[in-house]
């Protein structure tokens, strides 16, 4: 009988072996493309041009799950909409403590 390639875990998904992830890490490093080292300001504010400048930097560097700084950027998003839901619960408790108590 032949060896299976994948196996089911627990939660139902199929779990890749080392060769099929180390397939899938080649194809997509070889997919991506390299940005400048020096970005193009188009603002002329300092603090613009250094964040630009820092964005594509990081954006060089990739990993094996994308661009450093596409990362970033949806770690920074998804913290500003917990800080958001944490303030709004926050208040929420002020406001019932006010009115049951």
């Amino acid at each position: 009988m032949a060896k299976r390639s994948t196996r089911t875990g627990r939660e139902g998904r199929r779990k890749l072996n080392e060769s099929q992830l180390q397939a899938y890490r080649a194809r997509k490093a070889a997919t991506v493309v390299e940005t400048p080292s020096e970005p193009v300001a188009a603002s002329t504010d300092a603090k613009q041009a250094e964040r630009s400048y820092r964005r594509a930097v990081q954006a060089g560097h990739v990993t094996a799950w994308g661009h450093v700084g596409e990362e970033y950027e949806m770690i920074r998003a998804d913290l500003k909409r917990l800080t958001l839901i944490t303030v709004l619960m926050f208040i929420i408790i002020i406001i019932l403590w006010f009115v049951l108590a």
